[in-house]
């Protein structure tokens, strides 16, 4: 490697490490300004659509069920409040799958078609598995419903979060025939623990009690894979810490011109690969053990 090369190699390594050691994508401009030329989309402006900051109503949001919605303080619950001074609390008392509802029938998926939620679920009765969460859109069966009816046309994978930690969830729908969504009336976010049911979010185990709260706050749809890609990075990370102990460095195997792999080294002695790549001038992929994760503008 010549000496001009070495700065550079450095300069990506030492990104990715912090990356890696966090769990926190903030820093992953950097690492694709080093290939990427000065029209790339990433760090640019992203355009929000909120859905829920909790700040003096409830946004909308409402339930089916016996749920109980308040806003809960940042002074009260500091670090599951993540925007402004309130935040969703839903509280349980028996539900098996909990979920929350609110129209969106000014939502056009063709250009917001990406969605995150930050949330925090408590200690929950009966089991220490994590908790999963869904994000569900449904469309009305008919001109005459309201917002809070409809049939279901598309549910994302679960994301889980750990209980009494916070986390980001994320749904990446721009996949979705915008023909089967083109009148969403709901969005739906529920959770059950993951030990009580797989697959769709009905399969939740019916005989389970759900009793415990999540909180929820800084609900949006965007326009840019960039906030889904920061989460589900996070949530990468978070599990392979877990998993295999605290990050320790990061080695830079291969450079090739359009990115670079190499590997994460844990605690425990074990190694997970990544690979970085630039597709496009705004079309970005780091692949993480076998976590597929995409950053840009030029992916909806």
């Amino acid at each position: 490697m010549s000496e001009n090369e070495k700065p550079r190699r450095t300069s990506r390594r030492g990104v990715l490490s912090a990356v890696a050691g966090t769990g926190v994508a903030a820093a992953f401009g950097t690492v694709a300004s080093n290939r990427a030329t000065g029209d790339s989309s990433i760090g640019d402006a992203i355009d929000e659509l909120s859905l829920g900051t909790f700040e003096s109503t409830l946004d909308g949001w409402d339930v089916d069920g016996s749920l109980a919605l308040s806003r809960v303080s940042r002074r009260d619950r500091p670090v599951a409040v993540t925007e402004g001074e309130y935040a969703l609390e839903v509280a349980a008392d028996g539900e098996s799958a909990p979920t929350i509802s609110r129209p969106v029938t000014d939502l056009d998926l063709s250009t917001h078609p990406y969605f995150v939620a930050d949330v925090t679920p408590g200690r929950v009765d009966g089991t220490d598995a994590p908790i999963a969460f869904r994000f569900r859109l449904y469309r009305p069966s008919d001109l005459l419903e309201d917002g809070l009816t409809g049939e279901p046309a598309a549910e994302s994978e679960p994301v889980t979060v750990p209980q009494a930690t916070p986390g980001r969830v994320y749904w990446d729908a721009s996949d979705i025939d915008l023909g089967i969504l083109d009148a969403v009336s709901r969005l739906e976010i529920g959770w059950y623990p993951a030990d009580s049911g797989s697959g769709s979010s009905d399969s939740a185990d019916e005989t389970f009690a759900y009793r415990g709260d999540v909180v929820v706050d800084d609900i949006r749809a965007t326009d840019s894979v960039d906030p889904v890609g920061r989460a589900r990075l996070a949530a990468t990370m978070r599990d392979l810490q877990f998993e295999h102990g605290a990050y320790v460095r990061t080695e830079v195997l291969e450079e090739f011109e359009a990115g670079e792999a190499g590997a994460f080294y844990f605690g425990d002695g074990e190694t997970e690969p990544y690979r970085f790549e630039t597709l496009s001038a705004d079309r970005f992929l780091l692949t993480i053990a076998d976590a597929e994760i995409a950053f840009g503008g030029g992916w909806s």
